[in-house]
Parts: structure tokens; sequence; C-alpha cells
């Protein structure tokens, strides 16, 4: 009987962690069971989602954080790399959304697009060509000296810009979330 209730408790124990991990790290809308659930398919158990460590958001496969310290874009990636991510790659209208909301108000963060190796030819850190944009009107532009960073939530239309590396402001990394 007591080897039953040890059980009974240890499930219960596990179960609230969880639970407690999910509502910490995963928005209302991202939400699966608590359960694990057997594949229709396979007829095989599968573990409930991926979560993300305390501090980070859950967006699909990865987990967000911005970091408010302001600091020029490659300190900003070497802190990412130094918390196993790297700044944010965007692939689309909605994950460009997620990350702006992560932002408070007009604040401005750098992510993960620069074109330092060859001017114009805007690549991710993690190397892929942008698939999906959201430059200011005349952005790119240089402004008259080296822009090879990209910013985001410039101006009032909360578009990207292309900015000075030098520069200094927060930064948004993301990771794949842990198991």
């Amino acid at each position: 009987m007591a080897v039953i209730r040890g059980l009974v408790l240890l499930f219960l124990v596990f179960s609230l962690e969880y639970a407690a991990a999910k509502v910490m790290c995963n928005p209302p809308w991202t939400r699966g069971g608590p359960f694990p659930t057997t594949h229709p398919q396979t007829r095989k158990i599968t573990t409930p989602a991926k979560t993300c460590t305390f501090g980070w958001n859950r967006f699909g496969a990865k987990c967000y954080r911005f970091f408010p310290q302001a600091v020029n874009w490659a300190i900003a990636e070497k802190t990412c790399e130094n918390n196993g991510a790297t700044l944010a790659s965007v692939r689309s209208k909605v994950q460009n959304d997620f990350l702006l909301s992560l932002l408070p108000g007009s604040t401005q963060a750098w992510i993960g697009g620069h074109d330092g190796e060859v001017d114009g030819q805007w690549l991710w850190v993690t190397g892929y060509p942008f698939g999906y944009t959201n430059w200011c009107p005349k952005e790119p532009n240089n402004a008259g000296r080296p822009e090879n960073c990209l910013e985001i939530n410039w101006t009032q239309n909360r578009c990207w810009n292309d900015a000075p590396c030098s520069a200094t402001i927060g930064f948004i990394c993301s990771k794949r979330r842990r198991s």
C-alpha cells in the first residue's frame, strides 16, 4: 500500500511540475493537453510538446526572449550564443508580429539579419537568405554609411531598418525548445 501511495504521489508531483512549466513558458493559444496521448497512426505513446526555459516565450518550434540591455549587434549575437541561442530569424508575418509582441512599446531590437559579407545580400545568422521581409519604405538604404545589421520595430510602422552594427539597442534571441 505504501508503494502505491508513493507512486501516486510521484505521478501527481510530476504532473503538477509539468503543468506549471507549461503555464509559465507557453501562451494559452499554444498549449496542448498536459498528458501523453496515443498517436492514431502508430499507436505509440507520444510525449507532450517540448517546453521553454523560464523567461523564454514559445512560438512554433522555438523559444524567444527579449533582452533589454543596450549592446551592439556582435555582443547581442554573442550573448544569444552564451544562452544556447542565436539572434532571431523571421520567416513569416505571424512570426514577425510575435517578435514585436515581445517588445515594450516603441523599443527597437536587434534580430539576426545582416549583409556584412556582401553589401545588399541579406542573410540570417543561420546562413539562410531572407524569405520574408518587413522593410520600412526606402530601406535598406545604408543612409550614407555602412548599415549592415537589422533592427526590428523601427518608426511607428514597426518595420525593419538597416542600422550600423555599432549602435546599441536591446535584442531578441531564439533557440530550440528543450525536451
